[in-house]
């Protein structure tokens, strides 16, 4: 378990990387299947797009507007992604919105949503860092408002 002072660090240096550079933010060309999600709350609002190949996902971007923590949430969510099958998705969202929730400890998540564990202290936070997952999710569950 790591003490506070290195969860601290860890956020500050993951969320302000990825909120300052965040990856993979242009849209997608000819997207596969698509979501929009908003926080009505804050404001914060994430459009995910992803390109499919045999079932898992070949290209993902997060055109992610509001905090510092739904941006880098987005971005990390990027980065993790490809590869991935809509189970393992909603598998690791899952795990991720216990440890924002203070339900469970950061276990074998990878390191950079590790970071996320701070969220938990802040509970006006915890959707805005589980926007472009809930947006992935989404996006991967064909429905009348995916892109197809």
């Amino acid at each position: 378990m790591p003490s506070l002072s290195d969860l601290d660090e860890l956020y500050r240096a993951t969320v302000l990387e990825h909120y300052r550079h965040p990856r993979n933010r242009t849209p997608l060309e000819r997207p596969d299947a698509s979501a929009l999600v908003h926080n009505p709350v804050c404001g914060d609002q994430v459009r995910v797009e992803v390109k499919l190949r045999e079932g898992r996902i070949d290209g993902v971007a997060a055109i992610t507007r509001g905090c510092s923590i739904a941006v880098a949430s987005g971005s990390v969510m990027t980065e993790w992604a490809p590869g991935r099958t809509r189970s393992d998705v909603s598998e690791l969202r899952g795990r991720l919105e216990a440890l924002v929730e203070g339900r469970a400890d950061a276990g074998e998540l990878p390191e950079a949503l590790r970071a996320f564990e701070r969220v938990a202290g802040l509970p006006s936070r915890r959707r805005c860092a589980l926007l472009a997952w809930e947006a992935l999710e989404q996006a991967l569950v064909p429905s009348p408002n995916s892109v197809r």
